[in-house]
């Protein structure tokens, strides 16, 4: 059986790239080192879960297209 852990969710998004992570934790310190650290870089938005080990797929698709100008 799986042990309970917590389950860091956040975002980084630059002009040139967006990252999404979720990043286990085993204990309530480590979680917290983990916020401030995102704090440090200026990030207060996430999610945290409280739970057994998780599986996800994840299936996204981006079409992408020269832009026309408008002149």
């Amino acid at each position: 059986m799986a042990e309970e852990r917590y389950f860091l969710i956040f975002q980084e998004a630059s002009d040139e790239e967006c990252l999404l992570t979720i990043q286990p934790y085993q204990d309530e310190q480590s979680l917290a080192e983990a916020i401030n650290q995102l704090q440090a870089k200026q990030i207060d938005e996430y999610t945290i879960i409280h739970g057994k080990k998780m599986t996800a797929k994840l299936r996204l698709a981006v079409e992408l297209s020269e832009a026309e100008d408008e002149e």
